[in-house]
């Protein structure tokens, strides 16, 4: 399948969950069972896909550093900033600041891009894994106790890393024909996007005045600190030699924050609508920021 048709296809998938979405209870049933649809299966199959025809090698493990030594930089940046704003919306900052989309928004767009998005799988599985212990460590520094997520929780997010594990595996003993995985690829995201469009449908785009301030910092870390931590760490440490590595992830580092956040603001009381509505306004500045920083970084570090 050609790239713009991928990308096409994506697109009206969104358009359809969102245009055919009505705010009433059968939207809450459709939701149940397209959220553990998603975060049980076509997440994880997404990452499978993702490795299955190029395999695992020694720069998967310097993407985990990457990720890693990013985060390790930007959430005592996060945490400093925002030690006068409540609790609830500092929490709901963190993870919308120092987290990144990592999966449907920039699979689908490398996709478009250059047919593949083999590297960005890794970088994003280590992002879901570590979302979860992410949100619990910010709630017990913000409120000096701990608050667990539930077993679940912990499995769902390292099914990612499992799907990654799994699919370099196959690869070894397997060659998955080329039709299949791009198939299987465009069909997993074209569910998960539809639901994003359902989910868009049902919180709508209105911001409080009191968010304005934790989203314009969250706004400056996705689109600028994010992006210059990441392509500095990755050119000059972690990525050297690994041009397509490296302009991978610097797309996902300039992504807005996740939808999912909003499940780890509900578990530990943090501000659950400030989550949503900050993925939903940055999402038209992200976007095309990220494409952009993805020819930059073509052209220029190559």
């Amino acid at each position: 399948m050609l790239p713009y048709l991928q990308g096409l296809v994506l697109l009206l998938a969104g358009a359809l969950g969102y245009g055919l979405t009505t705010v009433d209870g059968r939207t809450e049933r459709s939701l149940k069972v397209l959220n553990p649809l998603n975060g049980w299966a076509l997440i994880p199959l997404l990452f499978f896909m993702g490795v299955v025809d190029r395999g695992l090698d020694l720069v998967d493990a310097d993407m985990y550093l990457l990720l890693a030594t990013y985060l390790a930089l930007v959430i005592p940046v996060t945490l400093v900033a925002g030690r006068r704003w409540e609790r609830s919306l500092l929490g709901s900052v963190v993870l919308a600041a120092c987290l990144m989309n990592s999966v449907n928004l920039p699979f689908s767009l490398l996709l478009v891009l250059q047919g593949t998005y083999s590297f960005a799988a890794t970088f994003a599985s280590g992002v879901s894994f570590l979302r979860p212990l992410v949100a619990m460590g910010t709630y017990r520094f913000l409120v000096g106790k701990s608050k667990g997520a539930g077993v679940r929780t912990y499995v769902q997010g390292s099914l990612s890393i499992a799907g990654v594990v799994v699919g370099g595996i196959v690869h070894l003993f397997v060659e998955v024909p080329d039709t299949v995985v791009q198939l299987s690829t465009v069909m997993a995201l074209s569910l998960i996007i539809f639901s994003f469009g359902v989910t868009l449908r049902v919180v709508g785009l209105e911001l409080s005045p009191e968010h304005r301030s934790g989203l314009k910092f969250v706004a400056l870390v996705r689109s600028v600190l994010s992006v210059v931590i990441v392509v500095l760490l990755g050119y000059f440490v972690f990525l050297k030699g690994h041009p397509v590595a490296l302009r991978e992830v610097a797309l996902e580092s300039s992504m807005p924050p996740a939808v999912t956040d909003s499940v780890f603001a509900r578990i530990y009381d943090f501000d659950v609508k400030f989550t949503v509505l900050a993925t939903l306004v940055l999402l038209p500045l992200n976007a095309p920021e990220s494409v952009a920083v993805y020819y930059l970084v073509k052209l220029v570090l190559r």
